[in-house]
């Protein structure tokens, strides 16, 4: 005889509704996961560029200064060339005279009349003329910036410097070394300073004179103390030399008013 089955369960909706959420609560979990994993990664990398992470060049502000310090490292040492201020005849209202600046990739100093001395090249340079005093005026005649990039090559300048009075002029030439073709300065070196004496026009006595008394003036100026100086002792010594002279009288034997005193009448 079979044995007898047990009643079934009777059947519950909130016991399938149960089960039911128990097996589709896991994909949901998993995706909420990945998004908060996806959103974790967006925030590291975000952070990663921002200056002073401590990750090299992880900053374009510490790649920009990487730039400019190894373009500061490829500067090398050249030769600035120069018209010399003593061949330079500048007359009040003359005639323009030329000066001429060259900046060279290597040292070649073999031209008379000029003035020789080291730069920085090995970029694109810039050089200009400063003047000054005298009403001189300095007229560029070539392009402000060019390329010495290399040990061969060279690069020149040229002004026409003029003056519209007799007296001395200043004239400052600056070299400036720029990174690539833009503003930023690499290096720059101090201004090359020189003096030249602009002449009075012929004829002008005037315009002589006064050159001449500014000549004089600086003299002076320039001598300062050592001209006070000497003249106090020449004071000096003539104030003693006249002190130390004996007073002189008439002599005894030569005193006519006694003579015809004691003569008898």
């Amino acid at each position: 005889m079979a044995g007898r089955e047990g009643p079934e369960p009777p059947y519950s909706p909130g016991s399938a509704a149960s089960r039911s959420l128990g097996s589709g609560c896991f994909p949901w979990t998993a995706l909420a996961v990945l998004i908060a994993l996806v959103s974790g990664l967006f925030l590291f990398l975000g952070s990663s560029d921002e200056p002073g992470n401590g990750r090299p060049g992880g900053s374009r502000q510490q790649a920009y200064v990487d730039e400019i310090d190894e373009a500061r490292q490829q500067l090398f040492k050249g030769e600035l060339v120069r018209t010399s201020t003593e061949s330079m005849h500048l007359v009040a209202g003359g005639d323009p005279i030329p000066f001429r600046a060259q900046i060279l990739g290597s040292w070649r100093s073999d031209g008379s009349g000029e003035t020789h001395s080291r730069t920085s090249a090995g970029a694109q340079i810039g050089v200009k003329l400063h003047c000054s005093g005298a009403q001189v005026r300095c007229t560029p005649l070539s392009s402000e910036r060019q390329n010495v990039i290399s040990k061969k090559d060279a690069a020149t300048w040229l002004w026409d410097v003029s003056a519209e009075k007799a007296g001395t002029v200043t004239l400052s030439v600056t070299v400036t070394a720029y990174y690539r073709d833009g503003d930023t300065v690499l290096l720059e070196q101090p201004p090359a300073t020189t003096h030249v004496q602009v002449a009075a026009p012929p004829g002008d006595s005037f315009g002589r004179a006064e050159q001449a008394w500014r000549w004089l003036s600086d003299a002076i100026t320039s001598l300062g103390g050592l001209a006070v100086s000497l003249t106090a002792i020449i004071t000096l010594a003539v104030l003693l030399a006249r002190r130390t002279t004996p007073a002189t009288g008439p002599e005894p034997g030569n005193d006519d008013t006694e003579a015809d005193t004691n003569s008898p009448s």
